[in-house]
């Protein structure tokens, strides 16, 4: 029997073939109808997820073909051999394969079995065989190609407001780009288009002013992560270990964004502090500068750092050591720069907002002197079987933006910070039962310290809070803007 089937094997395998295409052509085709469903309605509802839908539709169309054409409805013996008979073997095959299956033979049926395996032999059946496929549905198949792929040129319904949002916001990306940036390399110039492309394509496909609004802010995000993976290795390392100490806390966060203007600026606040620093302080920065050399594998800032470390062990001045060390993080930071700046810019300029902003108040400040608003409030006493009496004051209290030498802020450990009402019930007397109700909405303040210490806390803490979440690029500016105002 092995032999036998074996001599039908090519045939068979040709069978099979075409079942696999046949049931593959029925499966893509209804696979392309879905998709092109998908497509049309996501030119209605963007949110629609085309390419996982697509993809998996056709991937469930090739699953069902191999399924049909190997498991379930996968080609027999029997089938091979009736198929091999109307090609020429007349009822030879089906007989072979009968008579075999049935174990012993008599003389006759031995020959009508010899006859077969010679008419096997001798003839190539799968090459006598045509397949034949569905041609109606093959063309089908094609034209449901066709008009899947020319929905996908179909404009997106979207309303006004996003139309000329999008508008709008294209035309500063344009701006951006237009802009000759020749520090550029090949390489951040690819990853600057490729930022640029990935917006405009979200802008081009948002249907509303509020999806619009979501892509932009999403790319923002994208824009300021790029930005940080863009710095230098050696500058995220320092930057790290300069983050757990509070006098470089500052240059820790220059360091993050790789900008040349604020690591020059931190460093030049930092060796002001090293020179009025006691001998415990200057230790303790050796010895964090100690923990950031053996990290960083540039020579020349690492030797810079050793340097600079040296002079404060030792008492020196740490001028031009630090000067070395300004100048070798500054080589550091020019490193993918121009990346950053035009990220930047672009993230500023599709961050720009035509609300109008109206600050409404009555208080005045300059210098750290406020003028307070007037108050107005009223008491009284009631009771039964007398007489109330009531008042009538007028006060104020004013706080300004400034602060004056020495100024000292409470820290956020306050308790109580929620506020309440409580009422305290006095005596009877002549004149009636007196109620006297205490407004409490500042709460219990924590402990007084200088405003140096925590301003710098404060800042680090809003500004990582900032980098952390989905929040406009504009806010992060303005932020800044307010705490550098606090700055002395």
């Amino acid at each position: 029997m092995k032999e036998f089937l074996r001599l039908l094997a090519p045939l068979r395998h040709k069978l099979m073939a075409e079942r696999f295409l046949k049931w593959f052509i029925y499966g893509e085709t209804a696979a392309g109808i879905l998709c092109l469903a998908v497509v049309v309605l996501s030119k209605f509802w963007t949110e629609i997820p085309v390419l996982p839908f697509c993809g998996g539709f056709v991937l469930l169309g090739l699953l069902t073909a191999l399924g049909a054409a190997f498991f379930l409805r996968k080609v027999t013996e029997k089938e091979t051999a009736e198929t091999a008979d109307a090609l020429g073997g007349a009822e030879r095959m089906i007989t072979t394969i009968e008579l075999l299956g049935k174990g012993t033979q008599n003389p006759v049926e031995e020959m009508a079995v010899a006859d077969g395996f010679a008419k096997a032999k001798e003839t190539d059946f799968a090459k006598l065989y045509r397949m034949r496929l569905p041609v109606k549905v093959l063309r089908v198949l094609a034209l449901v190609v066709v008009l899947t792929i020319g929905a996908g040129f179909m404009p997106v319904q979207r309303d006004k407001d996003a139309e000329a949002y999008a508008n709008a916001q294209l035309e500063r990306i344009e701006q951006v780009k237009a802009e000759e940036t020749p520090e550029f390399s090949k390489e951040e110039k690819k990853f600057f288009l490729e930022a640029a492309k990935a917006l405009e394509k979200d802008l081009k496909t948002a249907k509303t002013k509020k999806a619009a609004e979501e892509a932009v802010r999403e790319a923002q995000q994208n824009m300021k992560q790029l930005e940080k993976e863009s710095v230098s290795k050696d500058l995220k390392e320092l930057a790290e270990t300069l983050k757990q100490e509070e006098n470089t806390a500052a240059l820790s966060e220059a360091l993050e964004q790789g900008d040349e203007a604020s690591i020059s600026q931190a460093m030049e606040q930092l060796l002001q502090k090293m020179a009025a620093m006691d001998k415990g302080q200057a230790a303790s920065l050796a010895q964090q500068l100690a923990e950031a050399a053996e990290n960083i594998s540039d020579e020349e800032l690492q030797e810079a750092l050793k340097a600079l470390e040296e002079a404060l062990e030792n008492g020196a001045d740490p001028a031009e050591a630090g000067e070395a060390v300004k100048n070798a993080l500054l080589s550091q930071a020019q490193v993918n720069s121009a990346l950053r700046s035009s990220l930047q810019k672009l993230n500023r300029n599709v961050g720009q907002q035509s609300l109008a902003k109206k600050v409404e108040g009555e208080g005045e400040s300059t210098g750290g002197e406020g003028q307070g608003a007037e108050g107005e409030g009223t008491g009284g006493q009631t009771g039964s079987g007398g007489s109330g009496t009531a008042g009538v004051g007028n006060g104020g209290q004013g706080r300004g933006f400034g602060h004056a030498e020495p100024e000292k802020i409470y820290t956020r450990s306050a308790a109580g910070k929620d506020g309440y009402d409580a009422q305290l019930k006095g005596t009877d007397s002549d004149e009636g039962q007196t109620t006297i109700t205490e407004h409490r909405t500042m709460g219990q303040a924590g402990t007084s310290v200088p405003y140096d210490t925590v301003y710098g806390q404060y800042r680090n803490e809003a500004m990582e809070t900032l980098e952390n979440s989905s929040v406009p690029y504009g806010m992060r500016e303005l932020v800044s803007d307010y705490f550098a105002t606090l700055e002395r």
